[in-house]
């Protein structure tokens, strides 16, 4: 059994599953049933133990328990649906990189900014210095202006003694690019970040204008930058800025950023990226890619989403059912409640969507930025078929499937599955096959003379 240790880690993270009670039982007979699987097939046999805890959570004897993980009650749904929105809210905007991707870009030309690179998803700096000088040469026709950096780990001199820190060995030209202020040019510069002026320097005030020696070489700081205007590939703290002189230092070989202002004339429309071709005066050509920095504001993607999967969802997802007037007198406030609880379930998943796609796309998960419209059409198909299966009056879980008639009668009779209120306020009946009489599920009201067969009267809550 020692051998296969990963395969009873999996069984113990699925024991969490079921209920407290049953998991060390539940727990031994599955070791026990581990001993008889062949170790090709160990792990596979181990995951579908998270389907039978969950099986056994939902089934179980406990009612608050198998009422919690089933969700039954609207205030549980609803809990559950803001608890999951609210984290993914603070992950998207709290962690850097989620956030730098919601909020709105600092530079001031971001809809003409792009990446240039030899590839058309690059993972990290690929771009070499020769490359670059090959852009700088050919591509003025396709370019305002063009600058690179490069990301590194270099020994910087602080009050504190000699750190490793983070830092973007950059050509002279970048913040001008950026439209950020850097303070004036040098031959040799150095732009903090506010972190690593805080930590490295003390919050100096007197910082500017000292010479510290960074990556072998003396700079002078020219400014201390919020790190909200860095929102470029790489992390950094500290910013190298070199001339064209010092820069030529460099090997050709050097990996590194191409970032480059595209002319208005020579940039395409509605393109995540493009490829183009650069001739230099030899006739040398090489191609390269451009993906724009900014895609458009975060909010009208969504509204765009939005509107787009509005018109699509008539024909993917489901209906509501027929639900017949109810004979029984109700309070005036318990009418719209069924609607109000829809509401609130489309208001709670509107930002948890761009929020978890803005968190797989950070994470480096392909195709996650194009699936927004994919994803907001599960989720409202989700809604729509969690509220099909709900009471209209009291809005809880309806329970107690019971399949009705035979597929070979079902043009005399009805055939399908019927689920009941455990307030009894009703029953659903749910066909299994639409036919002219039944094409879609049909509620039908209880009245009080049923209350009796029912733990808890309808109108002990409901009346």
């Amino acid at each position: 059994m020692k051998s296969k240790w990963p395969q009873l880690a999996i069984l113990r993270a699925a024991s969490w599953l079921t209920p407290l009670n049953q998991r060390a039982d539940w727990l031994q007979e599955w070791q026990s049933e581990l001993w008889y699987v062949p170790r090709r097939r160990a792990t596979e046999f181990c995951l579908g133990a998270f389907r039978d805890a969950l099986w056994m959570r939902r089934n179980s004897l406990n009612p608050l328990v198998r009422s919690w993980i089933r969700l039954e009650s609207p205030l549980q749904c609803l809990g559950f649906l803001a608890v999951l929105a609210g984290a993914s809210t603070l992950l998207a905007y709290g962690l850097p990189g989620p956030r730098n991707l919601i909020l709105p870009s600092p530079y001031r030309d971001s809809g003409d900014l792009a990446m240039v690179s030899l590839t058309e998803r690059p993972s990290g700096p690929a771009v070499s210095l020769e490359s670059y000088r090959f852009l700088q040469a050919g591509a003025q026709h396709w370019f305002n202006n063009i600058a690179y950096y490069q990301p590194m780990a270099a020994w910087m001199r602080t009050a504190r003694g000699l750190v490793s820190v983070p830092v973007v060995r950059a050509s002279d030209n970048l913040f001008g690019l950026l439209s950020v202020d850097a303070g004036p040019a040098r031959p040799v510069s150095l732009v903090l970040s506010q972190a690593a002026w805080r930590q490295y320097f003390d919050s100096d005030p007197r910082v500017v204008g000292r010479v510290v020696e960074v990556a072998g070489q003396r700079a002078v700081v020219a400014a201390v930058i919020s790190a909200d205007s860095w929102r470029l590939p790489g992390k950094v703290e500290a910013w190298l800025i070199e001339d064209a002189e010092h820069l030529a230092a460099l090997p050709e070989s050097s990996q590194g950023f191409v970032v480059a202002h595209i002319r208005t004339t020579a940039r395409p429309r509605l393109q995540p990226f493009w490829h183009i071709w650069v001739f230099d005066a030899e006739g040398k050509s090489d191609g390269f890619y451009c993906t724009p920095l900014s895609a458009g504001p975060p909010v009208l993607s969504c509204l765009i989403a939005i509107l787009m999967t509005c018109i699509l969802i008539p024909a993917t997802t489901l209906t509501l059912g027929d639900y017949a007037a109810s004979r029984r007198p109700a309070h005036w406030a318990t009418r719209p409640r069924r609607w109000v609880f829809l509401a609130a379930k489309i208001a709670l998943v509107m930002p948890i969507v761009p929020c978890t796609l803005v968190l797989a796309v950070s994470a480096g998960l392909p195709f996650a930025a194009q699936g927004l419209v994919v994803a907001y059409i599960l989720v409202f198909r989700w809604v729509l078929a969690d509220q099909r299966k709900r009471c209209p009056v009291c809005l809880r879980l309806l329970t107690n499937p019971v399949r009705i008639g035979r597929p070979s009668k079902m043009f005399l009779d009805w055939y399908g599955t019927e689920l009941m209120c455990t307030q009894g306020h009703g029953l659903l009946h749910v066909p299994e096959i639409a036919t002219s009489c039944y094409a879609t599920q049909q509620w039908l009201y209880l009245d009080r003379s049923w209350s009796g067969l029912f733990t808890e009267p309808a109108g002990a809550r409901h009346g």
